[in-house]
C-alpha cells in the first residue's frame, strides 16, 4: 500500500481594512451634537461607532421648550468604501394612527468648514407601505450641518 501525503496549503494573508473614503475635509468622528445651519432649532445628536453614524433628531425652541426627548426621525449613515451613505428614516402617520416608517435615501457629499454636507431626497410619495409610488426621480435637497458650539454662559 502506498500512501502519499500533500503539504497543507499556506494560510490565507490576514484581510487588510478597505480605505475608506471620505470628502475632503471630512474627519473620520462624527459623535456629539449638530445644529441645521439654515435653522438652529433643528439639533442631531450624533453617535459614531466606527461602521454607522446616527444622528438622532431634536427640536429645539427659541423660548427653551425644547421636549424631553429626541423625534423618532433618525439619519443613519454606513461606512462604506466609497464614503457615507445611508437614510432618513421617520414614521409615517396612517388614517387611523401610526402607519409604517419610511426610508428617505441621504449621502455625505462634503465637510465644508468641519460641518456635514448631506444630501437626502426632499420628498417621496409612499403607499400605506411606505414603499414609494412615484416613477418619476425624486427631488433632492442639500442640508448643511455645523458642530454646536457650547454656550459661554
Amino acid at each position: 500500500m502506498l500512501l502519499a501525503a500533500c503539504a497543507a496549503p499556506p494560510p490565507p494573508p490576514p484581510e487588510t481594512p478597505v480605505s475608506r473614503s471620505l470628502p475632503e475635509g471630512c474627519r473620520n468622528e462624527f459623535g456629539g451634537r449638530w445644529v441645521l445651519a439654515s435653522d438652529p432649532s433643528w439639533s442631531y445628536r450624533a453617535t459614531d461607532d466606527g461602521g454607522t453614524v446616527v444622528l438622532e433628531v431634536e427640536r429645539r425652541w427659541a423660548d427653551g421648550g425644547t421636549p424631553g426627548r429626541a423625534s423618532s426621525a433618525r439619519v443613519i449613515l454606513y461606512r462604506t468604501p466609497t464614503g457615507l451613505a445611508g437614510e432618513t428614516r421617520a414614521p409615517r402617520m396612517g388614517p387611523t394612527g401610526p402607519g409604517c416608517e419610511a426610508s428617505l435615501p441621504v449621502e455625505l457629499t462634503g465637510c465644508p468648514d468641519g460641518g456635514l454636507l448631506l444630501k437626502s431626497v426632499e420628498r417621496m410619495r409612499v403607499d400605506g407601505q411606505c414603499a414609494p409610488v412615484d416613477a418619476s426621480p425624486p427631488e433632492t435637497r442639500t442640508y448643511l450641518l455645523l458642530r454646536e458650539t457650547p454656550d459661554a454662559g
